[in-house]
């Protein structure tokens, strides 16, 4: 199902601002009825983020191979038979410049190298955006730690530096206990670009494969 904006199933990033701050929580779309629309509630770190009713939001998406923002606000909360949300939205979507926002799950092996030493370290890449990745390694780093990563995008490799912006450790996982955040910096267009086009392409292979 689907209608003129946003489709059932689709991946989609909220937008939050708190304490001058604004925040970027992934969620799918869940159902719509009328002009309502009703996403999962985002979670942060392991738990329900919290969003007051009325509140006014930011949706962003891929479409068409572009990439659109729209507003929307807070009408309805569910928690059966799944924590949802139930968004209205207000005007319509725009042009999104700032591509950065969206990003694919995708696993597959990368490198890491604390720019402090030459040594590089194997790491396993959970998911991926322009602005920023989810690693799982098997050493502990600290926030604000600087690193670069070599990243294998299909036809390439790109070697980017980032910044450890959360760091959490899983004591279930006795290989790559470590979940690293990070937050590139120094990173160019062309960079950005192939990034960017290896993000859209997985997107479409998991939607051509039924996963999104």
């Amino acid at each position: 199902m689907s209608n003129s904006v946003l489709e059932i199933g689709m991946r989609v990033e909220i937008e939050v601002e708190r304490d001058k701050q604004k925040i970027l929580l992934p969620t799918k779309v869940e159902d719509f009825e009328g002009d309502r629309f009703f996403l999962g509630m985002p979670f942060i770190e392991g738990k329900i983020f919290f969003l007051e009713s009325e509140e006014t939001i930011k949706i962003y998406f891929a479409k068409n191979n572009s990439f659109y923002f729209v507003k929307a606000k807070v009408v309805e909360k569910k928690y059966a038979p799944i924590p949802v949300i139930g968004v209205v939205l207000l005007g319509q979507p725009e042009k999104n410049q700032r591509r950065n926002y969206f990003r694919v799950q995708v696993m597959r092996r990368v490198k890491i190298r604390p720019l402090d030493t030459d040594n590089w370290l194997k790491a396993f890449l959970i998911d991926l955006s322009a602005s920023g990745a989810l690693i799982y390694f098997g050493k502990q780093l600290e926030k604000g730690d600087l690193i670069e990563i070599r990243l294998p995008l299909d036809s390439k490799e790109v070697d980017v530096k980032a910044r450890v912006v959360r760091i959490e450790k899983d004591q279930l996982r006795h290989v790559h206990q470590y979940n690293i955040g990070v937050q590139f910096i120094e990173i160019d267009d062309q960079q950005r670009d192939d990034i960017i086009k290896f993000v859209l392409a997985e997107q479409r292979k998991l939607r051509q494969k039924g996963y999104i």
